[in-house]
């Protein structure tokens, strides 16, 4: 469950650096969590905002690593 391992405020990177490139994002580029969303039946999702970028909403946790 992403509740376990993301929770608001965490920075992020992406995991998925050809998702990153595509949406036009340094690949290094650390973000925030700024929301997680829990549907029941449905895979959570979380909203990360990177500065200079508007906030990615909707999006699978898989896609980042949480920066320690």
């Amino acid at each position: 469950m992403v509740s376990a391992t993301m929770l608001p405020g965490d920075q992020v990177v992406f995991d998925r650096l050809d998702l990153a490139e595509a949406l036009g994002i340094w690949r290094n580029a650390r973000g925030r969590v700024v929301g997680i969303h829990g549907q029941p039946g449905r895979a959570p999702t979380v909203d990360v905002q990177f500065e200079g970028h508007e906030t990615l909403h909707g999006y699978l946790p898989d896609l980042f690593r949480r920066i320690h």
